[in-house]
């Protein structure tokens, strides 16, 4: 079984699709050999323009998987080519996109709430992170539920909680990172709540030791956060490091006194998993699919709920017992995501999908 990706989102500095891509495919070679993973590059990285993104989906990547002989064309994000002599199975991370158009330039507002929705109905079948995104996609979409299939991510190995003293002080004085910090970690874009975060911490700001320290990609509307830095005075205690590299982050997730997350919207919650398996106490909102990543190992907030989440800050500072409880609660909860029982249910998927091709894997125990 020959399954071909789409290389563009592993280049340069990943975005969630770029982690999960990579992530998946180590899982697929390590626990499905059965599958033989292509990488299909044709030196476009992660940012592309709107009109060079549709060409490539629905002409370039095709192309590219017939050239290789791939029995699949598995894509991770966005849409779907509406013609394909390789059958196509997208991954749908999330209908942010289609739910948040309104944030996004004209080409962009067109790609995502009109063109994309229309494309997902021609992939031969869809894959979801969770059970919110496959009803977001059965109710803005009209793709039927037979043709989904919900299967969460596992989380990599390397984030774990990190012990070793000196690798955590190197982190953190390369980094320039406080003594005590609240962190936040996703790409910088109106609908993840960084507005709430702001106001939230302003109200504590004076209250607490902890700075406030925000990794991630500049998306769009970025601009307005800096000028909420500026207005609440916050330029001394909030800092936007713009991108921390994947070794990185599991040292300073394990030195943040919480991780706050106070986003609108996600279709699956990727860093505050990335958190908890560090043991980094997680503050998020309770929207969309986050509950069900979080569960109870943190504390839920609704996501507008600026003096909810100021309580919880300034909660956690001052009480070390309550972190320790939640930290230990949210390494058991990461430990519930697995990328070995993701790799051998989406490989029973490739083949069911494959033509004629019959199922080869053995180990079903997860």
């Amino acid at each position: 079984m020959r399954v071909a990706f789409d290389s563009s989102s592993m280049r340069g500095r990943k975005t969630g699709i770029g982690a999960y891509t990579e992530q998946l495919r180590r899982a697929l070679n390590t626990y499905a050999p059965q599958i033989e993973t292509l990488l299909l590059d044709d030196g476009m990285g992660v940012a592309q323009r709107t009109d060079l993104r549709m060409w490539r989906e629905q002409f370039t990547l095709p192309r590219l998987a017939q050239q290789a002989n791939a029995d699949l064309l598995h894509l991770t994000g966005f849409a779907a080519p509406l013609r394909s002599r390789v059958p196509v199975i997208l991954t749908v991370m999330d209908l942010i996109g289609v739910l948040f158009s309104k944030n996004f330039p004209p080409a962009s507002r067109f790609y995502w709430s009109r063109y994309l929705p229309f494309t997902l109905r021609a992939a031969r079948h869809i894959v979801t992170l969770s059970e919110n995104t496959k009803r977001d996609v059965m109710r803005l979409t009209r793709v039927p539920a037979e043709h989904i299939t919900v299967i969460p991510p596992g989380i990599d190995a390397r984030f774990q909680r990190i012990q070793a003293a000196p690798e955590l002080q190197e982190t953190r004085a390369r980094l320039q990172l406080p003594e005590r910090f609240f962190l936040f970690v996703s790409t910088l874009e109106p609908r993840k709540g960084i507005d709430t975060l702001l106001n939230a911490y302003a109200k504590i700001a004076a209250q607490v030791d902890e700075h406030l320290i925000i990794v991630g990609k500049r998306g769009w509307y970025y601009e307005t956060l800096f000028a909420q830095v500026r207005a609440l005075n916050l330029e001394t205690r909030a800092h936007f490091l713009d991108y921390v590299a994947d070794d990185d982050l599991p040292c300073v997730y394990t030195l943040a006194t919480a991780f706050v997350f106070p986003s609108r919207y996600e279709g699956f919650g990727l860093t505050p998993l990335e958190a908890m398996a560090c043991g980094a106490p997680v503050i998020c909102s309770n929207a969309a699919s986050l509950p069900k990543v979080v569960d109870k190992a943190g504390i839920l907030l609704a996501p507008n709920d600026m003096e909810g989440f100021a309580r919880a800050m300034r909660e956690l500072a001052a009480n070390e017992p309550r972190r320790n409880d939640l930290g230990a609660k949210g390494l058991a909860r990461a430990k519930t995501f697995s990328w070995q029982k993701s790799a051998l249910e989406l490989a029973e998927l490739y083949f069911h999908l494959a033509p004629n091709q019959e199922s080869k894997i053995e180990n079903r125990k997860f």
